[in-house]
């Protein structure tokens, strides 16, 4: 395993993860995801699938992640599940670990909403919320923002950083030379690079304009500020503060979509190749077990 793969690996792992479990997409759509992972939080869907079972699955990602919340929508109707009896289950069985919401359609009955507190919030003691969702998109997605907010679903983290693979590349010109050099990591606030070759010599807290960074294929033009300067593994490398237009840190409003965008690519790719190698594992051991019954 590469030092880039690893990195990669313990980045998919550590933080908190959120999982909305069975989510009705046409209310909360998949591009919601990128707009959570603009304001820090890690989010995620689960869906339901013939291949392996939402508990089966629930299980894999206790033993995958230390740090989980999980949002139940419980309008949707999954086989062999009674919701309020599964999450009390979970509950039981995970303790305080098992930081769970539930998310459902709002009630026109006051009562019927009452009933569905009464029993998540404090028959069950969920601790993230019994959540009524409407039927206007953007409502609800200021609505879960805020949900994901109140649960501080980003931890200690403000800005979520990607580790970047060899394909990320930077470019910048210098007193009338061209410096190149790879981007090792990136978030919507910074980037840090190794120069190859060549070191451009750029002093801290001095600033560069029209920085082109290639994040995968995905080309952006830049100003920034070097904040720091550090030797890793026999390198020098050079951490960025991004600046906009008006010589405040940030990016431009055209930028902030691309580098957000490449950084909820980077984390689906890492933390769903691990989800996934994880439900492969349990689908094998439970076709071993069948075969082993009829044995």
């Amino acid at each position: 395993m590469t030092s880039e793969t690893s990195e990669s690996r313990k980045e998919a792992v550590e933080g908190i993860k959120t999982f909305f479990v069975t989510p009705d997409l046409a209310t909360m759509p998949e591009d919601f995801l990128p707009s959570f992972f603009l304001k820090g939080f890690e989010a995620y869907y689960l869906l339901d699938d013939p291949y392996l079972d939402i508990p089966s699955k629930i299980e894999v990602l206790f033993a995958l992640f230390p740090e989980l919340i999980l949002f139940f929508n419980i309008e949707r109707n999954v086989s062999g599940i009674d919701w309020p009896l599964y999450i009390a289950a979970l509950k039981k069985r995970h303790g305080d670990r098992a930081m769970i919401g539930v998310l459902h359609s709002s009630r026109k009955d006051e009562r019927e909403t009452k009933v569905l507190e009464m029993t998540y919030l404090y028959q069950i003691g969920i601790f993230c919320g019994c959540i009524p969702m409407g039927t206007r998109r953007s409502q609800n997605l200021t609505l879960l923002t805020g949900v994901l907010a109140a649960n501080q679903a980003n931890g200690r983290r403000k800005y979520l950083r990607a580790i970047c693979p060899s394909s990320c590349s930077v470019n910048l010109e210098r007193n009338g030379k061209r410096y190149s050099g790879a981007v090792k990591d990136v978030s919507i606030n910074h980037f840090s690079c190794v120069f190859h070759l060549t070191d451009p010599e750029i002093h801290i807290y001095e600033g560069c304009s029209t920085i082109q960074l290639n994040l995968a294929g995905v080309i952006c033009s830049v100003d920034a500020v070097v904040c720091k300067k550090r030797i890793v593994e026999g390198s020098l490398l050079y951490v960025f503060i991004f600046r906009n237009a008006r010589e405040r840190a940030g990016l431009s409003p055209e930028t902030i979509p691309k580098i957000n965008g490449f950084i909820h690519s980077q984390y689906s790719k890492s933390v769903l190749s691990l989800v996934q190698e994880g439900f492969n594992l349990k689908m094998g051991k439970k076709r071993a077990l069948s075969f082993n019954d009829k044995n």
